[in-house]
């Protein structure tokens, strides 16, 4: 199947909205097999779609944290602690 502008920007929205693959391939009348099949590869335009989604909503999640921790909240600042060690150990 080939997705046009308007259906990888779709992609991206329900991505960004935490729609699971299954239900956006129910979206697009297509076998869920196949959706998993472009989300394995790394250069598929609907691969880099829907991760750009994932990764706006997990920059607002990220965002909400900073905020909170900012204003004090203890358990903000020990997600933020959990992200930074998790982002230190993953580079090494």
């Amino acid at each position: 199947m080939s997705f046009n502008e308007e259906q990888l920007k779709e992609i991206e929205e329900m991505a960004y909205f935490l729609i699971s693959p299954a239900l956006i391939a129910v979206n697009f009348e297509m076998p869920e097999y196949e959706m998993r099949q472009y989300l394995k590869d790394e250069d598929s335009p609907v691969y880099k779609a829907f991760y750009k989604g994932l990764l706006r909503q997990k920059m607002a999640l990220h965002r909400s944290i900073i905020k909170a921790a900012a204003n004090g909240s203890n358990p903000a600042q020990e997600q933020i602690k959990d992200m930074l060690d998790a982002i230190e150990t993953d580079i090494g």
